[in-house]
């Protein structure tokens, strides 16, 4: 049960996450004045200003995404041989020096206040090189893999997803108390924000409890991180109980059904921030209700029961796990396309469809569950660390990718059908429920056979 000592780290990370973030607008808007020599009171009219915030925003977005999908795959491996704690600790260093750079560049009358535009660029950079948040979320779940025993996890990663979004919820909703007191100074939440990850240090340091046994390890196994991420994912061939050599696909469809729902629910966020900004709290509200409470409760009811002396039931929970995720994707891919379908004038209905969106979250930890059951039934346990960065990886090459696969879609379609963009996500999803679809249960058919 240590993995239980993950949920206020979870929680607290995603507070800091969540209580910074719309201040950050704020501090790129007052860089881009300063930068370009325009009084205060003209810069909100100022196109000059407007462009040169995006390209601000834009930089740091893509250099920390770049730098994580490099650094994740070599520290995910470091975790393996030093241990889960450490690299926790490591990965919210990182989210610290970030936020500790957002505060130099907002003190009046210092270096770092007069050349922000080049020292901001520092957060990223230090934030990228340790993995930054795809760093984090992989060896999360790997602490709790070491946590917890062989098999099905959907429900302890949902608990820990429903966490992220009940820290997201709360970061902006305290940050708008800190301000509703303090609003002269909008900048003390990158304050409160570093507080909060210098509380969760300690924490890590001093309470987390260390799940793996240490082993030693060089530069080579360093190296070897930087080809893990694509490596592992590679079909190997195993042997199965009648001694056939076989080509193992499952984790190979696996990791490409979470690539393709990266990508679609990267277009979610990104139009409901457009369309509906201030709905965002109520969505991640709803998907943590999904995640601790409906989804737990669907797990709890049709789970196949473990059993410690059976070789075949890991094979019941792995097609259990196939098929929660791919309820999971085809439902997310029904609301997309009834988004696309319905008339443009008629908001409660994309509010109430972007809702039922928001009750198929739990494709991702259902995706890292099924993930890990097919590394565990292929022979490869041993590596779950290394998946996990793998898997947070593809997440981030996503993300990276998606805003421009998005935008190219909506400029070439808005002025005849601007809801291609949900067309393409539910096509994308679809995808990945056939995707799953290939996954196989060879050994489990084999066996029963000979039986």
């Amino acid at each position: 049960m240590c993995y239980l000592r993950l949920i206020p780290v979870v929680v607290v990370y995603s507070m800091a996450r969540g209580i910074s973030m719309p201040i950050r607008v704020q501090a790129f808007n007052d860089i881009a004045c300063r930068a370009a020599g325009i009084a205060a009171e003209e810069c909100k009219s100022s196109s000059d200003v407007q462009g040169r915030t995006a390209r601000i925003q834009a930089s740091i977005t893509t250099l920390m995404s770049v730098l994580s999908v490099m650094a994740t795959g070599p520290w995910s491996r470091w975790g393996d041989f030093h241990g889960r704690r450490p690299l926790l600790f490591v990965t919210i260093s990182g989210a610290l020096a970030m936020q500790l750079v957002y505060i130099l560049v907002t003190r009046e009358n210092t270096p770092f206040y007069n050349h922000a535009e080049q020292f901001i660029m520092v957060g990223p950079v230090l934030d990228g090189l340790v993995g930054g948040i795809s760093a984090f979320n992989g060896v999360v779940h790997a602490y709790t893999s070491d946590c917890t025993a062989h098999g099905s996890r959907a429900k302890i990663f949902s608990t820990l997803q429903g966490m992220v979004f009940i820290g997201l919820a709360i970061g902006p909703w305290l940050g708008g108390m800190i301000l509703s007191i303090k609003p002269e100074n909008p900048y003390i939440l990158f304050f409160v924000s570093t507080g909060m990850l210098v509380l969760l240090l300690c924490f890590v340091a001093f309470i987390c409890p260390e799940p793996l046994e240490k082993k030693s390890s060089g530069i080579s196994e360093l190296i070897a991180g930087l080809i893990t991420p694509i490596s592992i994912f590679i079909p190997r061939t195993i042997t199965n109980f009648e001694g056939n050599r076989k080509k193992d696909w499952n984790l190979t469809f696996a990791v490409g059904a979470l690539f393709l729902y990266s990508i679609s629910i990267v277009n979610l966020h990104v139009t409901l921030s457009l369309q509906l900004g201030y709905y965002m709290s109520v969505l991640w509200i709803t998907r943590a209700i999904n995640l601790l409470v409906f989804l737990p409760l669907i797990i709890n009811y049709f789970k196949p029961k473990p059993q410690p002396n059976d070789p075949l039931s890991i094979w019941s929970e792995l097609r259990f796990d196939q098929l929660l995720a791919q309820a999971s994707l085809f439902i997310d891919a029904t609301a997309d396309a009834l988004v696309a379908i319905v008339p443009s004038s008629s908001q409660a209905a994309f509010v109430a469809f972007s809702c039922l969106s928001s009750f198929t979250s739990g494709g991702n930890p259902t995706l890292h569950s099924l993930g890990a059951v097919c590394l565990h039934a292929s022979g490869r346990s041993s590596e779950v660390g290394s998946l996990f960065g793998a898997l947070a990886v593809v997440s981030a090459v996503a993300h990276v990718i998606s805003p421009t696969v998005y935008a190219v879609t909506y400029g070439s379609t808005v002025a005849s059908y601007p809801k291609a963009i949900f067309v393409l996500a539910a096509s994308l999803l679809g995808s990945a429920v056939l995707l799953l679809a290939f996954i196989r249960i060879r050994n489990r058919v084999t066996v029963a056979t000979r039986l």
